[in-house]
């Protein structure tokens, strides 16, 4: 705000001045012409009133919300005011030639010459020009600052709608992943116990891990993968040898960040609708690659994609969605088939 101050009266006493000199400069043109120090006291008056004059019609604009008026209206107080302010500066001129004896014409008639109106209206007339033009070029810098607040005011709603949005995404994950994971759990209870109780142990810290990384808003590639590393040990003891996995992963892509438990979906998503899918089982496949700025993930399993498997579920469509909300054009999903194997390829650019 005060910056927004400083610039107004800068440019209050800048333009008023500059218009003030020029008319000075103007006057140097004349024979008669000649530079006293009164003229240049004069001359300050006037850049004074003139500043006043203009913050006047400024403080009514404000404070009536001509902005906000009807165009009619809006052009009906303008002209009513710049009328107003264009006898007001040339009564102020009247005023300041009497205070002060300006000898800046050498021909004595004239500095003698009684009041004529038909002078006097003409300055007027001039000046309401003047202060017309300066309501304009007003009406123009508050115009755009209005626009400018407003885009602000509607990034920070959109922002904030956002992050709810995004919050209310992450909090469906965790419900998600633990009923994925419960199942692993009891498919094992009647075939290992022993084994059930050390996966329930692995359960626990799988748990714990999600969800203070599901907090957060992004989190390093290097933890997500830590993430689903655990889930497929876990989803290893149920399927056996019918589970294979294979981690291609770019030692630059590490230290990149994703929005957490993405990767952890799609894999479960893949565990679901493939490897549980197929007598034989088959392999889940994740592989990152970083080019240029952007990061491919990449997840694979066998099986065959159905329309029903590549629109539904909240594997896809959580992902879809925050990818959306984080990155916007610069992140991409895809999901289809490619030979035997069901392929989705995750990119992101970073700027």
């Amino acid at each position: 705000m005060e910056r927004k101050k400083l610039l107004y009266w800068g440019v209050q006493f800048a333009g008023w001045t500059t218009y003030f000199l020029f008319s000075i400069l103007l006057l140097f043109t004349t024979e008669a012409f000649i530079s006293t120090l009164n003229l240049y006291i004069y001359a300050a008056l006037l850049i004074l009133a003139a500043i006043m004059i203009s913050h006047g019609i400024r403080y009514v604009i404000i404070k009536k919300s001509l902005l906000s008026k009807p165009i009619n209206q809006l052009i009906l107080i303008t002209l009513f005011l710049a009328i107003v302010a264009g006898f007001t500066m040339e009564t102020f001129q009247f005023f300041f030639e009497e205070l002060i004896e300006i000898d800046f014409l050498v021909d004595p008639e004239e500095q003698d010459e009684p009041f004529q109106w038909g002078t006097f209206l003409f300055g007027v007339s001039r000046s309401i020009i003047l202060f017309l033009l300066w309501s304009g070029f007003y009406y123009v810098f508050a115009i755009v600052e209005k626009s400018r607040a407003q885009e602000i005011l509607n990034l920070k709603w959109e922002a904030s709608k956002n992050e709810i949005e995004l919050k209310n995404l992450r909090a469906q994950l965790n419900p998600h992943f633990l009923f994925n994971s419960l199942n692993s759990i009891r498919a094992l209870i009647g075939l290992n116990p022993d084994q059930a109780k050390t996966s329930v142990t692995q359960l626990s810290a799988l748990l714990r891990k999600s969800i203070s990384l599901g907090k957060l808003r992004v989190i390093p590639l290097k933890e997500e993968l830590d993430l689903v590393k655990i889930y497929l040990d876990l989803e290893q003891v149920r399927f056996e040898e019918r589970l294979q996995t294979d981690f291609q992963i770019a030692q630059d892509t590490l230290s990149l960040e994703i929005p957490p438990l993405m990767i952890q979906t799609v894999v479960e998503n893949a565990i679901k609708h493939g490897i549980s899918q197929a007598i034989d089982g088959g392999v889940v496949r994740v592989i990152t690659k970083k080019m240029a700025d952007t990061l491919e993930i990449t997840v694979s399993n066998s099986g065959q994609l159905t329309s029903a498997d590549s629109e539904a579920g909240i594997g896809i469509s959580n992902t879809k969605k925050r990818l959306a909300i984080l990155y916007g054009k610069d992140a991409h999903f895809s999901i289809q088939q490619i030979d035997d194997e069901v392929v989705v390829k995750i990119n992101i650019t970073y700027k």
